[in-house]
């Protein structure tokens, strides 16, 4: 019943979004050529896909290879309205989270509203090989030499709804913009080969990703191994755009590890913590991405998570010319 009274906005809303293409793909408004190769890294839904830790994982392989990627992100929810390259030693406010976090993975990253002008900011101080667009799929205004499409294997958009019935920002049929699909969380499924197929069916060049968990830290540098926890009793905290999926994660490697968990606490995406103030008898584990918003807390670790794309992307990326 509910999402028939919210069809009528998710109409509008859909309208919105291909008009939105339209007025790119027809010359209406121009699209700008940046001054080097731009790959796009997004996806259809809100919500965590996994896409940051992918951009993480494209522009650290670029930097072993001997090309400098520069990420052009946003900065979604900072405070800051100035074009910033950011570096170690800002704040949230001033990146945003996400960009922050990449930083602290060894990833140079730009943010502005304006990513045309965040562009050539980037050029001026970082002189980079190649761009790339942090959540660009819905992003028309930059042309794009390869427009990758996040596919979280557990929340495929071919079962979802247009905002605000669903989560799709923009409609299904719009993953024909893709010039490939990277797979996330597959092997969470139990129906792989089911899923695969309705993968393949799209007539998409596709690749899978895996997930690879680390050691503990907090915001001091101090680090334990996830064995250091058998016996004790752990408060679990994120703010994502899919809180369940760290927790399951978490759920999985206390049954591992041994240790249990007395809470899950689950805060809105990009949750600031401002007023956030923890139990310093307790201990907490939370994301890479919600520790760097908060400091000077001892008891709070992170989960060390990273993405390992198969190798057959990178070379996907040589067929294109984009690397090598």
């Amino acid at each position: 019943m509910f999402r028939n009274i919210l069809l009528p906005l998710s109409l509008i809303y859909g309208f919105g979004a291909v008009l939105n293409r339209l007025i790119y793909d027809k010359g209406i408004k121009n699209m700008y050529t940046l001054d080097r190769p731009v790959i796009s890294v997004g996806n259809l839904s809100v919500g965590g896909t996994g896409k940051t830790p992918i951009t993480i994982a494209i522009a650290s392989y670029l930097k072993e290879i001997g090309i400098r990627a520069a990420v052009l992100s946003r900065g979604y929810r900072r405070k800051s309205k100035e074009i910033t390259v950011c570096r170690k030693g800002l704040t949230v406010k001033e990146c945003g989270d996400e960009p922050l976090l990449m930083v602290y993975k060894g990833v140079d990253v730009v943010v502005g509203r304006d990513r045309v002008k965040a562009s050539k900011k980037a050029m001026e101080e970082l002189n980079p090989d190649i761009f790339i667009l942090d959540d660009g799929f819905q992003h028309h205004r930059i042309k794009k030499n390869l427009n990758i499409l996040v596919l979280d294997g557990t929340r495929p958009f071919w079962e979802d709804h247009l905002l605000p019935v669903g989560n799709l920002r923009e409609p299904k049929s719009f993953y024909n913009y893709a010039d490939c699909i990277l797979i996330t969380r597959i092997e969470r499924l139990t129906e792989r080969e089911s899923f695969i197929e309705k993968v393949r069916a799209l007539k998409k060049i596709f690749f899978f990703t895996s997930e690879s968990i680390g050691r503990l830290y907090n915001s001091s540098g101090e680090r334990i191994d996830l064995s250091d926890l058998r016996g004790a009793s752990v408060y679990v905290m994120a703010g994502l755009g899919n809180n369940s999926q760290f927790f399951e994660k978490v759920r999985e490697i206390s049954e591992v590890h041994n240790f249990k968990i007395v809470e899950f606490i689950s805060f809105p995406d990009h949750y600031s913590y401002v007023d956030f103030k923890p139990d310093l008898d307790k201990f907490y584990i939370t994301t890479e991405k919600d520790l760097v918003k908060i400091k000077n807390f001892n008891n709070i670790y992170a989960l060390e998570y990273s993405i390992q794309i198969q190798k057959e992307f990178f070379q996907f990326l040589d067929l294109k010319g984009l690397i090598g």
